[in-house]
């Protein structure tokens, strides 16, 4: 998929967290793994959720599971760098939506990568999937 689909407008980011890079995420060229900035991507969505008092599995066994996930790095990291993980929602349906992520350096505000996490609700118990509750979507809504 082309870059331009990684787009975003900023008006859509309502949540920030910021995280240090150790050096097991880093490759020899100075690069975050994919495995690792696929590990941050989650820890800020995680933050996001929780800012947002979303459970990751709430108590009728149904939570957002993500199904499909865009990435573009678009600059190296160092060890120790401070990342801002700004955090949005696009496209938000009664089933479905995409949590996306601008990375940027603290120190000088350039990119280093964008993502976008299709969600989608599930239910744990009978193993399907099923519309957003109520809660969930206000919650999600929010600006």
């Amino acid at each position: 998929m082309s870059d331009q689909e990684l787009a975003f407008d900023n008006e859509v980011f309502v949540f920030e967290t910021v995280m240090r890079v150790r050096n097991t995420e880093i490759d020899a060229g100075q690069h975050l793994t994919l495995e690792s900035l696929t590990a941050l991507l989650t820890e800020a969505r995680q933050r996001f959720l929780h800012s947002r008092s979303i459970k990751e599995i709430d108590a009728d066994y149904q939570g957002l599971l993500v199904n499909n996930l865009q990435l573009s790095f678009n600059g190296r990291v160092r060890v120790r760098e401070e990342l801002l993980f700004e955090v949005g929602v696009e496209r938000l349906s009664d089933n479905d939506g995409d949590i996306v992520i601008k990375v940027t350096r603290m120190h000088d505000g350039s990119l280093v990568a964008r993502a976008r996490l299709h969600f989608i609700n599930f239910d744990f118990r009978s193993n399907k999937v099923t519309a957003l509750n109520t809660t969930i979507k206000t919650a999600l809504e929010l600006r």
